[in-house]
């Protein structure tokens, strides 16, 4: 991960959290400062690495791991109007044995390899993370609060993948990707079964810059390889707060849904290409409030 990165998500929330105190129209708090862990699960394209008449390296990509956020919300003094900061780190995992006979495209100019004699075994890893900051109004109603808003966001998908046959190392790949941009927000904040619940639906557009490196161990040899496109997202989010003890805790459910996101192509005589497909991600997540 690049430090850069980190140190702008560490600012951003750094800042909402060092802000004054001041009472709020719409809620009696002025500042919410939060903390969550999630079960989270990553359904991205899937990985590839040969014909379909054969056995390969291959992966669907679906897979679980953890999920780590921390959020402020400043609510300004006597208005409707909140600033809000997330910052969010996850993480997933899965790992692919094959059969011991496998065939292989090379992904620098795709001549096919067949290995025999020996087990084969892909691990993979999936590493996300980023930040929003957002304005937001709130409307009382009737009903409960109705809320709209923008946000600059900035998430990254940093993906590993590494091929191993017979105990040793064939070749590892890494694609890098970038989402930068913006979110339309519309959300609900009210009583639901005598419990506070708050849902919320976030509609983004971004620029997404991929970057895919090779480098051959068993197979030899180096690639890089690059792609810019744009894609939308679509998110929501919905939590309940019950209070124990003197903690308020939360329980979140949330997807998101990406239109477009990087896949490594790997074809017979061509070699390794980008392309897009679509992925979602899911969490469960247990809040509190700090």
């Amino acid at each position: 991960m690049k430090p850069y990165r980190i140190a702008l998500s560490l600012l951003a929330l750094t800042f909402m959290a060092g802000m004054a105190n001041a009472q709020s129209t719409i809620a009696p708090r002025s500042l919410d400062l939060t903390f969550g862990k999630s079960f989270w699960g990553s359904m991205l394209p899937g990985y590839d690495l040969g014909p379909d008449d054969g056995d390969a390296f291959t992966d669907d990509q679906d897979s679980l791991g953890a999920y780590w956020e921390l959020a402020a919300i400043r609510r300004v003094l006597n208005t409707r109007t909140s600033f809000e900061a997330r910052s969010f780190f996850g993480y997933s995992w899965a790992n692919q044995s094959a059969t011991e006979n496998v065939n292989i495209i090379n992904p620098i100019g795709g001549g096919t390899t067949a290995l025999s004699g020996g087990a084969a075994k892909l691990n993979s890893d999936t590493t996300h993370y980023g930040f929003d900051l957002a304005i937001l109004d709130t409307w009382r109603t009737d009903f409960g609060g109705l809320s709209a808003g923008l946000a600059f966001s900035y998430m990254a998908f940093d993906q590993d993948f590494d091929a191993r046959y017979a105990g040793a190392g064939l070749f590892e790949q890494e694609l890098d990707q970038d989402f930068i941009g913006g979110k339309g927000i519309l959300g609900w904040e009210g009583c639901l079964f005598d419990r506070p619940t708050s849902v919320r639906a976030s509609f983004g557009y971004y620029n997404l810059d991929a970057d895919y490196g090779y480098e051959g161990l068993q197979l030899a040899g180096v690639e890089n390889l690059s792609l810019a496109d744009h894609t939308a997202t679509v998110e929501v989010r919905a939590t309940r707060w019950y209070q124990m003890g003197d903690w308020y805790t939360g329980w979140t459910l949330g997807g998101m849904y990406i239109e477009d996101f990087a896949q490594i192509d790997t074809v017979a005589g061509t070699g390794a290409t980008l392309v897009t497909d679509d992925a979602a991600t899911a969490m469960a997540m247990v809040e509190i409030l700090l």
